[in-house]
């Protein structure tokens, strides 16, 4: 394995990290809304919930690639800070809107970092064809937290 596409590989795995940390994080912030005057848009909570499974899913399979994922030295990442419970909704929904943000722009930058690994695995099928499904699952990821970004915040219907 080429030195370059180890380092795609775990630098994908870095964001895909943090954008699980950020999709979660911003999930529980717009689970702790309160039903007044409306409850939380269900399907909304839908699409977080599904940006989560696919982000943990290209964890995964970046996990299981036949080489080791792991920094030299272990990244720091930065938590999501704790805030204190809140009864503003609005507050709590843009905490979560600007999390989903942070998620997406991380989803995005590990996109691009497996592409160029893609990139560097077309002599080698069968590890192209894994970063392909890791490609797709991060693609759904972005597609669920935008598409969740984009629902209205409350259940009107």
């Amino acid at each position: 394995m080429s030195a370059n596409l180890v380092t795609n590989i775990r630098t994908t795995l870095a964001f895909t990290v943090q954008a699980i940390r950020f999709a979660d994080s911003a999930l529980a912030l717009f689970l702790e809304m309160s039903a007044f005057p409306l409850p939380p848009n269900p399907i909304k909570i839908q699409f977080y919930q599904d940006a989560v499974d696919n982000l943990t899913e290209a964890y995964l399979a970046i996990k299981d690639l036949p080489f080791d994922t792991h920094f030299p030295s272990d990244p720091v990442f930065t938590l999501a800070p704790i805030v204190a419970q809140s009864q503003d909704n609005q507050h709590l929904i843009n905490l979560s809107d600007n999390r989903i943000t942070l998620a997406t722009n991380k989803t995005e930058d590990s996109i691009n970092y497996c592409e160029l690994a893609l990139q560097l695995t077309e002599d080698n099928e069968r590890l192209n064809g894994q970063l392909f499904f890791i490609k797709l699952s991060l693609l759904a990821a972005r597609d669920a937290l935008v598409s969740g970004l984009n629902e209205p915040d409350f259940d009107v219907g």
